[in-house]
Formats: C-alpha cells, sequence, structure tokens
C-alpha cells in the first residue's frame, strides 16, 4: 500500500496484518486512508428495524467495518421477508430477526460487535438506546416510529437518515440537527393509518429498499468520515417503475416541533400513536 494520505502507513501499524488486507480498499481512497478505517471500527451506529431497510444497511455497514453495531427489532423471521430481508435465509424463519441477523454479522467480519434488543422503539426505551450512537438508521415501515425517532434524534443532536419504500417507491432524507431540515419539518405530523401504505397492504419489489438502505448506509459511512452530503435539505424521492429520481428541496420550518425547541425533549409526552416496526 502506498501512502494516500498524511499519517496512513503510519496508521498501517495500528491494524493487524488481516485487517490491513481485508480493508485494503478503502485505504487506498484518499477520502478514508488508515486514518478513516480507524474512525469507522471506534464508531457506533444504530438500526431501527432488521427488514427490508435494515438488512441491506447493516451488510453494508458490517462490511465496511463499522466497529459496533446496535440493532432494535422485535420481529421473527416469516418467509414473506425473505424476497427482501437480506439477512435473513430460509432456515432462520421463525428466528427472532436481531438473532438471526447478529449470527450473520459474526460470520461476516468479526471486527464488527453487534448490540442487539429484541424491543419494538418507544418513547421509554429511546434514549437510551440512541445515547452513544455516532449515527442512527431510521429504517421501520412506521409512521409514528419514524417521528419519534426524528424528534428524539434533534433533541439528542445525533445525526440521522430516514427512509421509506414501498411498492415501486422509495424516499429519504438525512437530517443534521441544528444544521438542516428534519423529518417533521418535511411532513409535519404522522399521517393517519387510513392514508399511510405499507408494504404488507400495497406490497414492495426488494429493489426498492435496498436501494434506500445503500444510500443510508453510504450517509452513515460519511458522516462518520465527515464527508459532505447532498441528501440533508432535500427528499430524495425515486420510482424504480418509471426509473425516476429526483430531489425536492426543502427548509427549516421556524413552527416544527421538534427544530424550533429541541432542547426540550416534547417526544417523551408527544402522542405518537401505534409504534412499532412492521414489515419492511
Amino acid at each position: 500500500l502506498k501512502e494516500n494520505e498524511e499519517g496512513t502507513v503510519k496508521n498501517m501499524f495500528d491494524f493487524k496484518e488481516d485487517q490491513i488486507e481485508r480493508y485494503s480498499r478503502q485505504i487506498l481512497l484518499k477520502e478514508i486512508g488508515g486514518k478513516g478505517v480507524r474512525k469507522l471500527l471506534e464508531a457506533t451506529v444504530g438500526i431501527i428495524g432488521a427488514g427490508g431497510l435494515g438488512c441491506p444497511a447493516i451488510q453494508i455497514l458490517a462490511a465496511v467495518g463499522v466497529g459496533h453495531l446496535k440493532i432494535f427489532d422485535g420481529d421473527r423471521v416469516e418467509i414473506s421477508n425473505l424476497p427482501r430481508q437480506l439477512l435473513h435465509y430460509t432456515s432462520d424463519i421463525g428466528l427472532l430477526k436481531v438473532d438471526s441477523i447478529k449470527r450473520k454479522i459474526n460470520e461476516m467480519n468479526p471486527d464488527v460487535s453487534v448490540e442487539h434488543y429484541n424491543l419494538y422503539i418507544n418513547k421509554s426505551n429511546i434514549t437510551r438506546f440512541l445515547t452513544g450512537c455516532d449515527y442512527i438508521i431510521e429504517a421501520s415501515d412506521n409512521f409514528a416510529t419514524k417521528f419519534l425517532v426524528n424528534d428524539a434524534c434533534v433533541h439528542l443532536r445525533i445525526p440521522f437518515t430516514i427512509a421509506g419504500a414501498v411498492m415501486f417507491y422509495g424516499q429519504l432524507v438525512s437530517v443534521i440537527p441544528g444544521k438542516t431540515a428534519c423529518y417533521r419539518c418535511v411532513v409535519n405530523e404522522p399521517l393517519s393509518e387510513e392514508l399511510s401504505m405499507n408494504c404488507a397492504g400495497v406490497g414492495v419489489l426488494g429493489t426498492v429498499p435496498a436501494l434506500a438502505a445503500t444510500i443510508q448506509a453510504n450517509e452513515a459511512i460519511k458522516s462518520i468520515l465527515g464527508l459532505e452530503t447532498r441528501f440533508t435539505d432535500q427528499l430524495f424521492l425515486f420510482d424504480l417503475l418509471h426509473d425516476s429520481f429526483e430531489f425536492m428541496k426543502v427548509k427549516i420550518n421556524p413552527e416544527c416541533k421538534a427544530c424550533s425547541d429541541p432542547e426540550t425533549p416534547f417526544f417523551q409526552t408527544e402522542n405518537y400513536g401505534q409504534l412499532g416496526n412492521t414489515c419492511t
């Protein structure tokens, strides 16, 4: 390996020989190098949901060497999950999703530790879960959960990304609390169950959450490395049926309940309706 940034060769002494070989292609990138790999190994990313969005995101983060993953999901693997929840196999049907994923990650990369919770996120446990995370990936299929995560992350000043996938359509926004518009600035309030759609009711093609999750994982990696992103202050919308990709610019809403008073943990008393990670 040639030195591609100041200190990279020196930093090689901080790695085991198999780590240098494992991460060699990342070390070669001038935007990452040895220092960047060390940042990834020392980082903690929280993933809320271990389904169609969570699985690809977790797989990418583990493969690149994000050293600590906190995974939150209270569901079990079902056969209908398998076409899009790529870390779950036929032999995993009936297992807790978090247990299924932990076993795969342990086999994939011994550098990665997995802290997993067989629980749904709620107002009483979210602060404990988010504490210590450098980045949060919201990967549920539930508007109430997305708003709870948004509001808590804004209060705790943890950068995060929220995505949704249904049928052939996906959307995504990344948030840097205190600097960019949040999810509530875009949508304002959770949609009612009658107005919202989920994949259990209308279906989803696995490529849709896979694409959104890949971007979510990339956003987490870039945030850890200190690289800029264009997915903030813009809602990214894509349609894989008609191959349409577009950005819709958004601004901080001065009346947003989360952004206007981030110091107040209003999420602890807010009524979010039905919380839980569904099928994503």
